[in-house]
C-alpha cells in the first residue's frame, strides 16, 4: 500500500504544538511584531522542526508591486459593532502595509439602499481595486455589483450577504445558525416563553435570515414556544423603546425578547419599566453597550459575531483574490458565533 502523500503544515498545527494563538504564530512567521522574542524564537523552532512551508500568499506577497485599493463601504462607523470591525479591517491593513495594501472607508447615513447605489458609484469613481461592503437586500443593488465584477473590479460582501450574485467572497457569520442558536438558548431559558422578536433593518440579509433560522427551530423543536409578533425598529433606539414598551403594555404575557439586530438600549429601557415582570432578552455581540447592560442584569444572552476577526480576514481574502493565490482564494469564510451568557461575560 502506497503511503499517502503527506499534507503542508499549517499554522493552525504550529499554534496548537506551540500553545498559543493562531495569529501569534503569523506574526512570528512573518516578523510583524508583537511576540515576546523568546516565544517567537521557540515558534520559528517548532516551524522549523515540523516542515513548515509558506504559502502562495507568502510568496506572492513578497514579489508585488501593484498597490491594491479596498473601498469599505459600511452602513454606520458609530455602531459599535462596525466600529470593531473596521478596527479589524485597519490592523490588517497595518500588517500589510509593506505590500501596499490601503483602505479607504466610507460610512453611510443610514439603511437605504438608494443611498447605498450612489455610495457604490461614488466609491467606483475613486479608482479603487476592490470593493467589500455591507450590502443590502435589494436587487438593484445585486446588479450593480455584477456589473462592477464584469468591469474588472472585485467585490466582497463582509457581515451580510447578497445572493445571486458575482461577489468572489462573503465573511461572516452563518445566519440561519445563528438564528438556531438563539431558538436553542430561548428554549433552555424558558421553554414555554413568549417571545416578542426585534428587527432592527429588513434590509439587510443577515438580520431577515436569523429570523428564519429561529422561527424555523422553535416551529421544529420547541413547540411551547410562542412568538407573538416581529416588529422592526429600524436600527433605532427611540423606536426600539416605543415599540417594545407599547407590545409589553398590550400582552403581560411576554417574558422573553429576541433582539436580531440594534435597538437593544432602547428595548431594555423600555423592559425596565415594568418592574413587577421577568422579561429575559436575547441578542446580538457583545460591544460597550451590550456589556453594561449585561453588568447591570439586563440580558441573559449574546451571540457574537467576531466583528473584529470579520474585518481582518475580510482585508486578507481582498489581497488572496488580488494577487490570485489560488490555495486561499475562497467564496465563503464563516466565523463561528459565539455564545456569552451573564455568569461567563466577565471571566
Amino acid at each position: 500500500m502506497k503511503e499517502g502523500r503527506k499534507m503542508a503544515v499549517t499554522i493552525k498545527e504550529i499554534a496548537e504544538y506551540a500553545n498559543v494563538s493562531r495569529g501569534t504564530v503569523d506574526r512570528a512567521l512573518h516578523g510583524r511584531g508583537g511576540v515576546k522574542p523568546e516565544v517567537e524564537r521557540r515558534i520559528l523552532a517548532i516551524a522549523e522542526n515540523m516542515g513548515y512551508k509558506p504559502n502562495s500568499v507568502a510568496k506572492a506577497l513578497s514579489n508585488l508591486k501593484k498597490k491594491m485599493t479596498i473601498g469599505l463601504l459600511l452602513p454606520s462607523v458609530k455602531n459599535p459593532f462596525f466600529g470593531d470591525l473596521i478596527q479589524g479591517a485597519m490592523d490588517a491593513q497595518k500588517a500589510l502595509t509593506d505590500y501596499g495594501v490601503e483602505i479607504r472607508l466610507t460610512e453611510m447615513r443610514g439603511y437605504d439602499p438608494e443611498e447605498q447605489l450612489k455610495m457604490i458609484d461614488e466609491i467606483i469613481g475613486r479608482k479603487i481595486d476592490v470593493l467589500a461592503l455591507t450590502p443590502f437586500d435589494d436587487q438593484r443593488i445585486a446588479k450593480r455589483i455584477d456589473e462592477i465584477t464584469a468591469s474588472g473590479i472585485k467585490v466582497f460582501t463582509v457581515n451580510s450577504d447578497i445572493y445571486g450574485t458575482k461577489r468572489c467572497c462573503y465573511v461572516g457569520t452563518d445566519f440561519i445558525n445563528s438564528g438556531r442558536l438563539a431558538a436553542g438558548l430561548i428554549g433552555l431559558i424558558n421553554r414555554q416563553a413568549k417571545v416578542l422578536v426585534v428587527n432592527g433593518s429588513p434590509q439587510l440579509l443577515s438580520q431577515n435570515q436569523r429570523i428564519k433560522g429561529f422561527l424555523g427551530t422553535i416551529k421544529d423543536r420547541y413547540k411551547r414556544v410562542d412568538v407573538t409578533e416581529v416588529v422592526v425598529c429600524h436600527e433605532n433606539d427611540y423606536r426600539a423603546y416605543d415599540l417594545v414598551r407599547e407590545k409589553l403594555k398590550a400582552d403581560v404575557g411576554i417574558d422573553m425578547v429576541y433582539i436580531v439586530g440594534e435597538g437593544i438600549c432602547g428595548t431594555c429601557q423600555a423592559i425596565s419599566e415594568f418592574h413587577n415582570r421577568r422579561i429575559d432578552v436575547v441578542c446580538y455581540d457583545d460591544v460597550a453597550h451590550t456589556k453594561e447592560l449585561f453588568y447591570e442584569g439586563k440580558i441573559s444572552a449574546t451571540i457574537c459575531q467576531q466583528p473584529y476577526q470579520q474585518g481582518y480576514l475580510a482585508v486578507q481574502q481582498c489581497l488572496n483574490w488580488f494577487i490570485e493565490a489560488s490555495d486561499q482564494m475562497k467564496e465563503k469564510v464563516l466565523l463561528e458565533s459565539v455564545i456569552k451568557i451573564r455568569e461567563s461575560f466577565f471571566e
